[in-house]
């Protein structure tokens, strides 16, 4: 989508031309308000119009004032906001390299029209880029980007941002500032229904991790009643999925693969590829909870190769690493050793996932019956996890810990492991 430079052309001469577009004298447009000769002193530049005439010319040519000040063609907002929309369909489907390149010309001629919502959309969709790519930090300076610009954009984008924000913050090991982030912006007066929806669904996944199941289930609760009322698809989408982990932890699994299953409905009706897929991941862990691993196993496999069909690397390296976790039950470590190999570079960047599979490791060395390795491999999983404030996954860890050296004879330690592991459990809400 291209426009005419009139971006850069002088007021003066952008009021001439369209005059002249439209067949009209300088007496037709400047009457009754004006007259013919102050007119064509303005579309000279030799003077400048007050703000009473811009509006008076404005309102006869048939635009609003800041279109008339700033070039814009008619429809230009509407039309900028749909190429961007579109763009994100390409980046769900996996045409990273077109979608960037559309949002970043949005992005241009949005600043040029000083269209401020439109621009933060746009920076908002590059920063999806970077999330896309699994690059955290330039994800999150993207984000903090499009933060200059919320002040004008609409409530849903500025939730959208502070959910990504705190998505950011979470996957760099803390927890703590990002569900602070999400829970101040929780108490704004401005919200709609898509945009509380958006922010309850961001608190989920990180309150949970860190113990605060009770928490964790309030805002469940909160987002099942906003489900009613609001509008946007991919925002109750994003709710089905991440209340699903509520559901599970207190033992409702059909309420929980319910709403999975509608996630990926939802998903799938608007065209976003890669958070179906991701539904299809969170199914395959709630299936491998179950005890149903062959159908975990499928799922997981499933979600693996269409996110990696579609460049999604956050979503690639943590169902590669669930999909590990099901092999290792079915009895085939080494291919679970295999599968955390392929993803490991990609771990450096999301502490949950690096110590998920520090820990798997360590489960397949003492599956070897290394024991020595696999105390490790499970002390490494449990400071990372510690450090990180993941009191659920360091509780299963520091247990794990202490069986491995139990085993090995080595009582004091393991008294040690098991005080940890309770000491993380004080930490939970549960």
């Amino acid at each position: 989508m291209t426009y005419r430079g009139e971006m850069t052309e002088p007021l003066g001469a952008r009021i001439r031309r369209l005059r002249a577009e439209r067949g009209w004298t300088q007496r037709e447009l400047a009457e009754p308000g004006y007259d013919r000769g102050f007119l064509a002193k303005v579309e000279t530049g030799s003077r400048p119009p007050s703000e009473e005439m811009l509006a008076y010319l404005a309102r006869r040519l048939g635009l609003t004032v800041d279109d008339l000040r700033f070039g814009r063609p008619p429809g230009v907002a509407d039309e900028l906001r749909a190429s961007l929309d579109e763009g994100y369909r390409d980046l769900e489907q996996g045409r990273v390299a077109l979608a960037e390149e559309r949002f970043a010309l949005a992005g241009k001629q949005a600043a040029d029209y000083r269209l401020g919502d439109v621009e933060c959309y746009a920076r908002f969709c590059l920063a999806e880029v970077k999330w896309q790519l699994f690059d955290v930090s330039g994800a999150q300076k993207a984000l903090e980007h499009a933060s200059e610009r919320a002040d004008a954009a609409p409530p849903w984008l500025r939730a959208m941002i502070v959910h990504r924000w705190s998505g950011c913050r979470y996957l760099s090991g803390d927890a703590g500032t990002a569900i602070a982030r999400v829970e101040e912006a929780l108490a704004s007066p401005e919200l709609d229904p898509d945009a509380e929806l958006c922010l309850l669904s961001a608190l989920i996944h990180p309150l949970m991790e860190m113990g605060g199941l009770h928490r964790a289930q309030r805002a469940a609760l909160s987002g099942v009643r906003l489900t009613r009322v609001a509008t946007r698809p991919d925002f109750v989408a994003r709710f089905h999925r991440q209340a699903s982990q509520v559901w599970q932890a207190t033992g409702q699994s059909a309420r929980a693969e319910q709403d999975l299953i509608e996630a990926c409905r939802l998903f799938a009706s608007v065209g976003f590829d890669r958070d179906a897929a991701r539904c299809r991941w969170a199914r395959g862990y709630l299936l491998r909870r179950l005890g149903r691993l062959d159908e975990a196993r499928a799922e997981l496999t499933s979600a693996r190769d269409q996110l990696a069909a579609i460049g999604a690397e956050e979503g690639v390296a943590g169902a590669t690493l669930e999909l590990a976790e099901v092999r290792l039950r079915q009895g085939a470590p080494a291919e679970a050793a295999s599968l955390v190999s392929e993803v490991w570079p990609l771990l450096a960047r999301d502490v949950e996932s690096l110590g998920e599979a520090t820990g798997l490791l360590g489960q397949v060395a003492q599956s070897r019956d290394d024991l020595p390795e696999a105390t490790r491999l499970l002390r490494e999983a449990a400071e990372i996890q510690t450090r990180a404030s993941l009191h659920g996954a360091a509780v299963s860890t520091s247990l794990r810990l202490g069986d491995v050296l139990r085993q090995r004879g080595h009582l004091d330690e393991a008294i040690q492991a098991y005080q940890r592991g309770l000491d993380s459990a004080a930490g939970t809400d549960s």
